[in-house]
């Protein structure tokens, strides 16, 4: 292919009502750091997950007040998605959700068990849904009206399939509050580069193609 020939930014789509708008919520109340992990962290292999096992359970203080924040924020809300970096990460962060109102779904969930905590969450009979790598593309459940990162990645498409989980239309949604705890600095609607991102204060640069005036992105 020589030429893009259409376009349709997700700004567009937003902005013309076919999705539901992003609101991203500074969480400063604390961060993972994610910084001295390896890259390509979208499809872990056990070495990086034993990685990650460790960063986080270095700093159980800071997996706490993530939870405590999120169901603050997620007051009046009707359903929460938090991506977990691994599996015992996730369990970590059921501990410190409402019990009755919490579910977990991972690689190791059996199918008829994981058809019944989607259905609940579907339903709203559960608000947060907790999951790792499993849920972050083509899941649809309109309702869901805040996207808790709690897992990093290198991708920006793979950061933007997990928000798109909250940007679906459904009655009494205004918005999605997205929450990133990764300081990750991807803009939701920045579109993925040839190149992954070179290092944690890498920037995007976008400059204008003086011929077509189409916006390329490089690190």
């Amino acid at each position: 292919f020589q030429q893009c020939i259409y376009e349709l930014p997700l700004r567009r789509l937003v902005k013309s009502g076919y999705l539901t708008e992003p609101k991203v919520f500074d969480a400063a109340v604390a961060h993972y750091d994610f910084s001295r992990l390896p890259s390509q962290l979208n499809d872990l292999e056990p070495s990086q997950e034993q990685q990650l096992n460790e960063l986080v359970k270095k700093h159980p203080r800071v997996t706490q007040a993530i939870c405590e924040q999120i169901i603050d924020l997620s007051t009046g809300r009707q359903g929460v998605m938090i991506f977990a970096s691994t599996v015992d990460h996730a369990k970590e962060i059921m501990g410190y959700l409402p019990k009755d109102e919490a579910q977990i779904v991972t690689a190791d969930t059996p199918n008829t068990e994981r058809n019944h905590i989607i259905r609940s969450f579907k339903a709203q009979a559960v608000k947060y849904l907790v999951n790792v790598s499993v849920l972050t593309t083509g899941f649809d459940a309109p309702h869901v009206d805040v996207i808790a990162l709690l897992r990093p990645t290198e991708s920006i498409s793979l950061f933007q399939q997990m928000v798109g989980r909250g940007l679906r239309l459904s009655p009494n949604k205004t918005d999605c509050l997205v929450l990133d705890y990764t300081n990750s600095g991807y803009d939701i609607f920045q579109p993925e580069i040839g190149s992954k991102k070179p290092n944690r204060q890498s920037q995007l640069v976008q400059v204008e193609c003086p011929q077509c005036e189409h916006q390329n992105l490089f690190w």
